[in-house]
């Protein structure tokens, strides 16, 4: 292998470990406050919303591994994309549930 190609093989495990830090901060914050505005709302208490709480959670920690693997070149822009729409869907999904629940 040469110099050079060593050298770009180098940026771009530095690049994947850059993006997944940052979809990792992002969608980990993102996962916190999702938390709270759940417990906040008094969701805890909705029996029937856990199964969903659960698996909004598991999304949220999974999602950074899979858009930074998918985030690569004419992807990157879908990645940022769907990083995005899934804070705002998080962000937003406690509000949402909520007020279907009546609470």
């Amino acid at each position: 292998m040469g110099g050079a190609q060593r050298e770009r093989s180098a940026v771009k495990i530095a690049n994947f470990i850059i993006r997944l830090v940052v979809y990792a901060l992002l969608l980990g914050l993102t996962a916190w406050e999702f938390g709270a505005l759940w417990s906040s709302n008094g969701l805890d208490a909705v029996g029937a919303l856990r199964s969903f709480h659960d698996k909004a959670t598991l999304a949220l920690r999974v999602a950074p591994l899979v858009l930074a693997l998918g985030g690569v070149g004419s992807l990157r822009q879908v990645a940022v994309f769907l990083a995005f729409y899934l804070v705002g869907a998080a962000l937003t999904a406690p509000l949402v549930c909520a007020r279907i629940a009546g609470l």
